[in-house]
């Protein structure tokens, strides 16, 4: 019994469960060869079906690392791609139909051997887009949209380009000029400032230096609801700026809109806003202080004031001395931001707006004819203070009109009329004879 009780206990064997139900994996390891070209996918083999090309295939991260490994790039090959000649020209009223390489054949043929093929670094013909429609038949080549950008190497092949200008070519006299050469271009209209809004006072539109493109403050406005009221259309463009007045064309049974009406600003920056159909209005972008409530706010000056007196009261003058000063932190600014309000649409129809004429203007059109304002101009600057003289009309008897109107011929002395027989002119008198 001792030495039963003396032996150490043996590890108890892990018998194997024969009876288990697990299906025993037993993969036999399969051989892949990296060389191999990768076998098409479904897509693709849909595609080649069709006949169609297969899509170029994105570089893996593995393939770009070691492309880059192999073919280093330096900063000196990236310059020389960016860098483009400083002499290029700009031709243009160009054949719709021309191609890069007529282009580069025309310069050279042309030039009298001053330009070459190895002279012209660089050809830019922007296309336009495709016109056919989808399922019309076969679409027509892409057209040029009929000028290009050309550069080259040297700066006398870049004169005698430009010197070829007004050359005739498919019938068209081409234009040539140098490529940074901006004579002849419009200049471009400075739109009014955006409309300042963040004092919450009525919109107001700020004084620019620029004089407005018209002078004009009133704007038609078309294609109304006839719902649409006075106040409806003051509402809608308040944004723009300060009005004046606001006036719809209404029928005289019903009282509603006939679809138009008039808006009168009291600046022209409003006015050309409104034509716009859009205005750039400036607005604060609102904190977390914008949404609390005035008794949030009071507590918490009530709650920073008793800490600041329990403070005095507890601290020595020492301590005082000894503590720094907090610094006050400054309040943050409002941010302002800038976005687009649009007036081009009301209750779902789109608004046609246009400057309307001066009432001064309108008035002389409609009341003082067409020659009036010509004859101010003829006899002063402007016509202000000058009188126009009006022909006195003179009434002249109906049947006198009539006999004119035929062609009679009337004489004031009766003798004459007796001998020629011609008519007498009436006086407004009737004779009798007894």
């Amino acid at each position: 019994m001792a030495s039963d009780s003396s032996s150490p206990p043996s590890s108890p064997e892990v018998k194997k469960d024969k009876t288990s139900k697990k299906r025993k994996t037993d993969l036999t390891e399969i051989e892949v060869d990296v060389n191999l070209p990768e076998p098409p996918s479904k897509k693709a083999k849909r595609l080649l079906k069709k006949g169609k090309s297969l899509p170029a295939k994105p570089k893996s991260v593995d393939e770009g690392s070691n492309s880059d490994s192999d073919t280093p790039k330096t900063d000196k090959t990236k310059k020389e791609k960016k860098e483009r000649s400083p002499y290029g020209i700009w031709i243009g009223n160009l054949r719709f139909t021309v191609t890069k390489p007529e282009l580069k054949q025309w310069f050279v043929d042309n030039s009298g051997g001053t330009i070459t093929l190895d002279d012209i670094t660089r050809v830019h013909l922007p296309t336009a887009k495709p016109t056919s429609a989808p399922g019309a038949g076969p679409k027509n080549p892409t057209e040029n949209r009929g000028f290009a950008y050309v550069d080259f190497a040297t700066f006398e092949a870049n004169v005698a380009a430009i010197a070829l200008s007004e050359t005739e070519w498919y019938r068209r006299k081409v234009l040539i000029k140098d490529a940074k050469s901006f004579e002849g271009r419009p200049e471009k209209k400075e739109e009014p400032a955006p409309v300042d809004l963040t004092n919450g006072a009525k919109s107001s539109t700020a004084a620019t230096t620029a004089t407005p493109a018209s002078t004009s403050t009133k704007v038609f406005v078309g294609n109304l609801s006839f719902q649409v009221t006075e106040d409806d259309l003051r509402e809608h463009f308040h944004k723009c700026g300060p009005i004046r007045w606001v006036k719809v064309a209404t029928f005289e049974d019903t009282g509603k809109c006939k679809g138009y009406g008039w808006v009168n600003f009291e600046t022209a920056d409003a006015a050309q806003w409104a034509v716009k159909g859009f205005v750039k209005v400036k607005e604060t972008i609102d904190t977390v202080e914008d949404f609390m409530d005035v008794d949030e706010k009071e507590e918490d000056k009530a709650d920073d004031g008793t800490e600041k007196q329990a403070e005095e009261k507890d601290g020595n003058d020492e301590e005082k001395e000894e503590k720094p000063k907090k610094k006050a932190v400054p309040k943050e600014e409002p941010r302002v931001k800038t976005r687009k309000w649009w007036v081009n649409q009301l209750l779902g129809r789109t608004l046609k707006i246009e400057l309307a004429e001066d009432d001064q203007t309108r008035y002389q059109k409609r009341f003082r004819g067409k020659g009036a304002a010509q004859r101010r101009e003829q006899n002063g600057a402007g016509g202000e203070g000058v009188a126009e003289v009006k022909e006195k009309k003179v009434w002249v008897p109906m049947k006198e009109r009539r006999m004119e109107a035929k062609g009679a011929k009337f004489h004031q002395d009766i003798n004459v009329a007796r001998l020629t027989g011609a008519v007498v002119a009436p006086a407004g008198k009737k004779t009798t004879f007894e």
